[in-house]
C-alpha cells in the first residue's frame, strides 16, 4: 500500500529529445593505439627466493610422506606384536590349566594307588618360610 501511494507522489517526466549532430567522415577522430604493458622479468632476488621455497617445498612433502611410511610400517609391527602377545597368552592359560588339572589331588591318589603307595598324615610336614 506505501508503494502505491509512493508511485503517485513523482509525476511522470516526459523524455527529453537530444540532437545527436551529423558526423562527417573527416570530423572522425582515430583511436590511439592501446599499449599492453609487457611482465616484468623477475629479479635474481625473486628466482632465488623462488628455488629456496621450492627446494623447502619439496623437502616438507618428502618429510610427510616418508613419516606416514614409518607410522604405517610401526602400525603393522604393533599389530602383529598384539597378535603374538595374544596367541602366547592364550598359549599360557592353556598350560595353566593344564597343569592345575594335573596336579590335582584326586588324579594324585589315583596314580598313588595305582602304584601302591599310600598316604600318612603323621608323615606331612608344612614348611613355611
Amino acid at each position: 500500500m506505501a508503494q502505491n501511494n509512493l508511485a503517485e507522489a513523482f509525476p511522470a517526466h516526459k523524455p527529453i529529445k537530444r540532437h545527436v549532430p551529423d558526423l562527417k567522415e573527416g570530423t572522425l577522430h582515430k583511436a590511439k593505439a592501446v599499449v599492453i604493458p609487457k611482465s616484468l622479468p623477475f629479479s635474481k632476488f625473486e628466482k632465488i627466493l623462488m628455488t629456496f621455497c621450492g627446494i623447502i617445498l619439496t623437502g616438507l612433502m618428502i618429510f610427510v610422506i616418508s613419516g606416514k611410511i614409518s607410522l604405517s610400517g610401526a602400525e603393522h609391527e604393533l599389530s602383529s606384536s598384539q597378535e603374538q602377545v595374544t596367541k602366547v597368552t592364550s598359549n599360557n592359560s592353556n598350560l595353566k590349566q593344564e597343569v592345575n588339572q594335573l596336579s590335582s589331588r584326586s588324579r594324585l591318589n589315583k596314580i598313588a594307588k595305582q602304584y601302591g603307595l599310600s598316604l600318612t598324615t603323621q608323615n606331612i610336614r608344612n614348611v613355611d618360610k
